[in-house]
């Protein structure tokens, strides 16, 4: 029951933290309780504390289990019961302990990879999208172009002298309306002349 080099050790185990190293103490003294308070050499004894133990999950860290697998080996020794008949020994689950961290740090990797397959497979689907999009409005900023220059009158030629086409155009549509009037006009006329 010593403390080395900032670890916590009983009975040649090793600790990682203070919280398992007081466990594993006061298991020491309950074992150190119940071997003075019992008379180990009656097996009847034995076995009542072994199923107690086991039952109850009474001992939980590497010192307590080795007590209980030693009544166990003690059991089976003597006779008394056999291998098959004795209850197994429950290992609890070690928090803060290295195989507690190593699966957790599996299970970790696993989710993060998980979640970094998910994010490339929704980045490559998005991108997917954003291209079938880009493809989209490039077709139809294409099309605009090419209809905005092919007309006569767009922002291609507005700095044009275009103000003077659409001048001379509404000029040459008022005299095509002014000489097919008097043409009409000269036609009444010859009309009006021959009824008279």
């Amino acid at each position: 029951m010593a403390q080395k080099n900032n670890k916590y050790v009983i009975d040649g185990y090793s600790f990682p933290g203070r919280n398992d190293y007081e466990k594993a103490l006061k298991e020491k003294e309950a074992i150190s309780y119940i071997a003075a308070n019992t008379n180990m050499a009656d097996m009847k004894a034995v076995l009542k504390i072994y199923n107690k133990s086991v039952e109850k999950q009474s001992f939980q860290t590497a010192v307590g289990l080795e007590f209980v697998n030693n009544m166990r080996k003690t059991l089976i020794s003597s006779g008394i019961v056999s291998k098959d008949t004795l209850m197994d020994i429950p290992v609890p689950k070690i928090s803060g302990s290295r195989q507690a961290t190593a699966s957790a740090d599996v299970n970790t990797s696993d989710a993060r990879a998980d979640k970094y397959k998910l994010a490339y497979e929704n980045a490559l689907a998005g991108r997917t999208i954003r291209n079938i999009v880009i493809a989209f409005l490039t077709l139809i900023i294409i099309a605009m172009l090419v209809i905005t220059f092919n007309s006569k009158y767009s922002v291609f030629t507005y700095f044009t002298d275009y103000k003077a086409d659409m001048e001379n155009e509404l000029i040459d549509k008022y005299e095509s309306w002014k000489d097919e009037l008097d043409k009409r006009e000269k036609e009444l006329d010859k009309r009006e002349k021959a009824l008279k």
